[in-house]
C-alpha cells in the first residue's frame, strides 16, 4: 500500500469565495456526532494589478485544492432563484417545463440559463400546486467562474448561490428546528432568510449593507428600512406557507457591532432577535477573528453544504 496517494482527495468540502475586495478558502470536515469542524479559514485581499488566476493558485498550492472536492458560490447579479409553482409534469420533465414557466420572469434569455429546481417540503395545501424554487443561471458567468479556479489549480465540484449557502449556516442553528430568520449583511446589501428543518422558504434581498450602516449617516432611518423589510418576509410566510410563525430572528456573525440593531429589532418585531455564536454550533481548528469570519461568511456556508439538502 503507497504511504502517499497524489491522487487521493482532501477530506471534507472545501469552498472558495471571489469577492470584489479578495478571495476566501474555507475547509469543512464532518463526523457523525461532532459539531462540523472549520479546519481551513483564510481571507487575503486582491493585489493591485496582480492576476486574480495568479493569486487564486497561490490559494490552491497552499491549500491541496487541486486535491480537495470544491464549491464556490455565484454573484447576486449572475442568476435569479425564483419561486414558483410546479407544473403537473413528471419529476424528469419539471426541469424543462419550468425553464419554460420562468422565461419571462429573468432578465437575460433563458436559452442562455442553466435551471435548478428544489422543492419545498411539507404538505400540500389543498387547491394549491407545489411550490418549488428555480435557480436561473447565466451559462457564461457560470464559464467564467468554472474557468477561472479550475485554471487556477482547484477542483471545482459544485456551483451554489448565497441564499442556500446562508441556508446551510442557519440550519446549523437549533431555532431552525421551529423555523428561523436569519439576517446578512455583506458590504453593500443585505440578506434575510427564513428557513425551516434545513429546508429555505423565502429569501429577500435588502438594499442595506454594511458600510452604509457603519457610516452612521441616517442609522434610524436604514434600521427602519430593514424592519420593514423583516415584516413583509414574515407576513408573507405566515401567509403562504401556513405554518407556526416563526419566532426567532438571528443575525450573521459581523466585524463589529452595529450600534442599535439588535435593540430596534426586537422593539419594532414580533420575532426575538440575537446574534449568532459560531463558536456554539461549530467546531474550529484553527483561530478566526470577527473581521475574517465576515469576509468568509457565505464561503463558509457554502463550505458547509450537504448532498442531501442540495438542490
Amino acid at each position: 500500500m503507497a504511504l502517499f496517494d497524489k491522487n487521493k482527495l482532501q477530506s471534507g468540502l472545501t469552498a472558495v469565495g471571489l469577492h470584489g475586495h479578495g478571495a476566501s478558502v474555507v475547509r469543512v470536515r464532518r463526523g457523525t456526532a461532532a459539531p462540523p469542524c472549520v479546519t481551513v479559514c483564510e481571507f487575503r485581499p486582491w493585489i493591485d494589478g496582480e492576476d486574480r488566476g495568479k493569486a487564486l493558485g497561490r490559494f490552491a498550492g497552499e491549500y491541496g485544492l487541486k486535491r480537495s472536492r470544491c464549491t464556490t458560490a455565484l454573484d447576486p447579479g449572475e442568476y435569479n432563484l425564483l419561486l414558483t409553482e410546479a407544473p403537473e409534469v413528471p419529476d424528469e420533465e419539471l426541469r424543462a417545463a419550468i425553464r419554460w414557466r420562468i422565461k419571462d420572469l429573468v432578465d437575460f434569455p433563458i436559452q442562455n440559463a442553466t435551471i435548478e429546481v428544489f422543492e419545498l417540503p411539507g404538505e400540500r395545501v389543498p387547491g394549491r400546486s407545489r411550490s418549488v424554487y428555480a435557480v436561473a443561471a447565466r451559462n457564461d458567468a457560470i464559464q467564467r467562474r468554472a474557468d477561472l479556479l479550475t485554471s487556477s489549480g482547484i477542483n471545482l465540484n459544485i456551483i451554489d448561490i448565497p441564499e442556500l449557502a446562508q441556508r446551510n449556516l442557519a440550519a446549523l442553528l437549533p431555532q431552525d428546528a421551529r423555523g428561523v430568520v436569519m439576517l446578512s449583511f455583506s458590504r453593500d446589501s443585505g440578506l434575510i432568510t427564513i428557513t425551516r428543518q434545513g429546508a429555505l422558504y423565502l429569501s429577500r434581498t435588502l438594499d442595506v449593507g454594511l458600510e452604509q450602516l457603519q457610516a452612521g449617516a441616517l442609522l434610524s432611518e436604514l434600521l427602519d428600512r430593514i424592519v420593514l423589510e423583516m415584516q413583509r418576509s414574515l407576513d408573507y410566510y405566515d401567509s403562504y406557507f401556513r405554518l407556526a410563525s416563526v419566532a426567532d430572528l438571528v443575525v450573521a456573525p459581523l466585524p463589529a457591532e452595529i450600534p442599535g440593531l439588535l435593540e430596534h429589532l426586537n422593539a419594532n418585531l414580533s420575532v426575538t432577535a440575537t446574534a449568532m455564536a459560531p463558536e456554539q454550533v461549530l467546531d474550529f481548528e484553527v483561530a478566526v477573528p470577527p473581521a475574517r469570519l465576515y469576509d468568509c461568511l457565505w464561503t463558509l456556508g457554502a463550505a458547509l453544504r450537504q448532498e442531501e439538502a442540495a438542490p
